[in-house]
Parts: structure tokens; sequence; C-alpha cells
């Protein structure tokens, strides 16, 4: 016997089917995922080989990258991991997410940040998860941060506490897409501080990102949280160049 739920349900798809964000079929009007399975299996998953400190895809088994082996010293983070390779369907779908209010990706991607977590094992030991904060004028246009979306999802499935308040953004940048890594550093330095620094001195975090490219963002963040107590911090980003 059909629920009144189910039926419901039923009806409502009638007039507004949900459809996989990648390539628009149909889904089950009680599916709880947005992207359907053959386009899910579809994304540049990093797996296999990947260098110790970034995470980067290694094609083979040498410990580190070009970059890591280069700019360590300046690395105020103590390990990056990261979903998928920032290209193809996985671009189209993160710019839908961040820019055309498909927030509700944040569940299908906050579950395979978690499925990441789980595979890599690298940072058991966290005591808090913090999201990279939006400035105020992104944030007031987008309506969101999709950053503190995905954490929230990773959050509730790893039972780690979630902090808000505690890292902000204290002068706005340009946009970091179009610049080059020199540029980028600049642009961003010195653009996070930390509030209520109590709370995460001698703490392990976990900081959270959407998009990684040169680090730049996830390096200042690290080193605002480092700065003000605590004792390590690791970086989860979705997705990266």
């Amino acid at each position: 016997m059909v629920s009144i739920k189910d039926f419901l349900l039923k009806v409502v798809n009638l007039f507004c089917p949900i459809t996989c964000s990648v390539c628009g079929s149909e889904l089950h009007p009680l599916s709880q995922t947005r992207i359907c399975t053959e386009c899910k299996e579809l994304l540049p998953l990093i797996r296999g080989f990947t260098c110790q400190k970034c995470g980067a895809p290694l094609s083979y088994d040498v410990g580190f990258c070009y970059t890591c082996k280069k700019y360590y010293k300046e690395y105020s983070f103590e390990k990056m991991r990261s979903v998928y390779l920032y290209t193809g369907s996985l671009r189209k779908l993160i710019l839908k997410f961040k820019y055309s209010n498909r927030y509700f990706l944040s569940k299908d991607f906050g579950l395979a940040m978690y499925e990441t977590i789980k595979l890599y094992g690298f940072c058991n030991n966290v005591d808090f998860i913090i999201p990279v904060p939006l400035n105020i004028i992104r944030r007031i246009r987008r309506g969101y941060n999709q950053a503190e979306l995905l954490a929230s999802v990773v959050s509730v499935k790893t039972n780690i506490p979630m902090l808000k308040n505690i890292l902000f953004r204290k002068k706005i940048t340009k946009p970091q897409f179009n610049l080059s890594r020199t540029d980028r550093m600049a642009n961003i330095k010195d653009s996070f501080f930390v509030k209520n620094d109590k709370i995460i001195k001698d703490k392990v975090i976990l900081l959270i990102d959407d998009i990684v490219t040169t680090f730049s963002t996830v390096l200042t963040c690290s080193l605002a949280l480092k700065t003000s107590g605590a004792q390590k911090v690791y970086v989860l980003a979705l997705a990266r160049d």
C-alpha cells in the first residue's frame, strides 16, 4: 500500500521532477542524491599514488610532488587531501554549486569528502572542523558559503563539531581564479583572522574548502589558525587543479 507521503511526492514529481545535475536524467522521487549513478562513476576521483603533503596525484610512489618539494617550508598545514580533480563535468557541477544556487549538491559532495577522510584516515584526531569563510559581500550576494555547507555535512558524518565563528576574513580581496600564484599570495596575504582563539588553542583542526589551486587561501587560513594557537591543521578540499 502506497503511503500518503509517497503519493504526494510522486504527484509533485510529475510537475517538478528531480533530475541529475550532470546529465539531466530523471531521478526517483525519493532519491537522496542529485547525481545519477552513471554520472557519479565518471567524476574524476583522485585515487592511486598521491603526494604525501598535498595529495596531488602521482604516476609513481615518489613521496612528494615537485611543488611540495619546492615550497615545503611555506606550508602551514600538515597535510591536504582532495576528492576530485577540478576538470570536465565536475568543474561545471561545482560552478553550478557555487554560483547557481545548487546548494543541495552539498550533500553529494559532502558525502564524497567523508568517504575520502575514511579512505586516507589522515586526520583521525581532529577536534574541530572549520570552513574557509567568504567575505561579507560575496556571502550576501551568493546567499550561502559553499565551504560551510560542505563542512556541515562532514561534521554530521564524522561527529566532529564545526566552528563557524572562529575564522574570519578581514579584507575584501579580488577573485582568485584569474591570478598567478604570486599574485594570489599577495592578494590573499593577511586576509584572515581568528576570534575566540582560546577555543582552538592546542587543538587539531580540519580546514575545509571547495577548490584549491595554488593553495594560497588554505595556506593563509592555516597560518592564521596556527598563529592563534592551533596545534595542527589538516586541509580537505572538494577538488583541486
